[in-house]
């Protein structure tokens, strides 16, 4: 029985694009170092009654290449996942980790109070804590008669 996959666009066009570098390198008979492109870590958000959750899977990601931004409804997640090593006059039949730099925005559904926001950042998983604050409620205002 035929196993059925999830499909991606994506995932196609990195294959095409791999296609189109080996049609060139055979070619051009050289052999290019790998390519080093953007990428975009898994992110999962959460609610519960007091506060939003972000986690961010960035393994291998130093903790000061990390940068959070929040405005009112938008946070903003930016970084830069570097190569360790490159082995010299190597050639590579298969590249799946991704390196380079990353950005991602999220509008926030719900008012939180960015001044008691905090990020702790472990085994590879960045969590976002960031606390709802209480909506304002509408003020009632009377309307005086003069005179």
């Amino acid at each position: 029985m035929a196993q059925m996959r999830r499909w991606s666009p994506f995932a196609e066009l990195e294959a095409f694009r791999r296609e189109v570098d080996r049609l060139f390198r055979e070619f051009f008979g050289e052999e290019r170092a790998p390519i080093t492109r953007g990428w975009s870590p898994a992110v999962d958000i959460y609610e519960t009654p007091t506060e939003v959750v972000v986690q961010a899977e960035l393994p291998g990601v130093q903790r000061e290449n990390i940068q959070i931004e929040l405005t009112d409804d938008r946070l903003t997640l930016k970084g830069k996942r570097e190569r360790s090593e490159e082995a010299e006059n190597a050639t590579y039949h298969l590249l799946e980790r991704h390196y380079g730099e990353f950005e991602r925005s999220f509008v926030l559904n719900v008012p939180v109070d960015t001044e008691k926001a905090e990020a702790t950042y472990r085994d590879g998983v960045l969590t976002i804590k960031l606390p709802k604050v209480e909506p304002k409620r509408a003020k009632r205002i009377e309307v005086r008669v003069e005179g």
